[in-house]
């Protein structure tokens, strides 16, 4: 009852009578509302005329590897020798155990190198009691856990703050499904090619939207860099638990370009660590963001086994009792 109070007061001049800024915040949504409804139906048509494409590139290519495939395994001679073939085969088996080996000690040589603490449950990996998203580690495609109450709470308590200093702060976008992050990436790698989507989409189970902890504020327009706006969240987000997740300079270890819109909540005490340190968050966990290392992009599951369950900043293993949608928008 008293921040539904607080926030009739913010919007309500002491007339009783909405404010200039009210008005002007009204506006400006808006504006955004009718410029997100029509990019969603130039992307609807897009994907619509796309679609058939798409399927009919994709069904061309199994072909041609299927076609490969049959012609390389029917091209071997049948006239060798069977020692030859063991031998062969033997070979085989021993580089790719080798290959395995190398792969689990150079894993478990980072882990102690970083000194972090390293988990993994349900499908997700957390790493000093932080939920990971990026692109070496993904989310599970039915996990939904909606818009976290707690991030969503630290944002309007923010977005108050910044309305005392004259800043408008609303969310432009929020909690996005694995369906919508992979309909949303396709509709990017149609249109630009797969190397350039990357760089500002993620593939679907590498969307940190999916965590349900991160909020696009205000526009995903890159003017919005150097604004009033801009300044002030990047200045002082950290006080309210959220970090700037893909920051300036930082591209070669986020795997992205600089968003100054994009925020990921962390708690105070982590935020305001992981921002003093002037580090991005992979550098800060000592980790990676790189396809080549992810291994739902290499065909093989994360290991799910049974581990110590992760509880930190309201998560138990990630997951959120919170399923409400909030802002819905791409």
């Amino acid at each position: 009852m008293n921040n539904q109070t607080n926030n009739e007061n913010l919007s309500q001049g002491t007339n009783g009578q909405p404010d200039e800024y009210s008005a002007y915040r009204d506006e400006e949504y808006e504006r955004m509302r009718i410029e997100m409804e029509k990019r969603r139906a130039e992307r609807r048509a897009r994907e619509h005329r796309r679609v058939m494409k798409n399927r009919i590139i994709a069904i061309a290519i199994l072909l041609v590897i299927i076609f490969v495939i049959v012609k390389a395994c029917g091209g071997k001679s049948d006239n060798k020798p069977a020692a030859d073939s063991s031998s062969q085969t033997e070979s085989t088996k021993q580089a790719e155990a080798k290959t395995t080996t190398k792969k689990k000690t150079s894993d478990n040589s980072k882990a102690e190198e970083t000194k972090h603490k390293i988990e993994q449950s349900n499908g997700m990996t957390f790493v000093d009691g932080i939920l990971i998203v990026n692109k070496t580690y993904s989310l599970p495609s039915d996990y939904a856990p909606g818009v976290s109450t707690i991030a969503q709470n630290a944002f309007d308590e923010m977005a108050a703050a910044a309305a005392q200093d004259g800043i408008t702060l609303f969310v432009n976008s929020s909690y996005r499904s694995y369906q919508d992050q992979e309909s949303l990436y396709n509709s990017y790698a149609a249109e630009r090619g797969t190397e350039a989507a990357d760089e500002v989409s993620s593939r679907p189970g590498h969307s940190e939207h999916q965590t349900g902890l991160t909020f696009d504020v205000n526009t995903t327009e890159d003017s919005f860099a150097g604004t009033p706006e801009a300044n002030w969240l990047a200045e002082h987000c950290a006080e309210y638990g959220f970090i700037i997740r893909y920051p300036d300079g930082k591209e070669d270890k986020t795997g992205y370009v600089y968003e100054p819109w994009h925020i990921r909540y962390l708690g105070k005490e982590k935020a305001q660590a992981v921002t003093k340190s002037g580090l991005c968050l992979e550098e800060y966990l000592g980790v990676t963001s790189d396809y080549k290392y992810a291994e739902d992009q290499n065909c093989s599951s994360l290991n799910t086994s049974d581990t110590q369950s992760s509880q930190a900043d309201g998560y138990t293993d990630g997951y959120y009792q919170d399923n409400t949608n909030y802002d819905y928008q791409y």
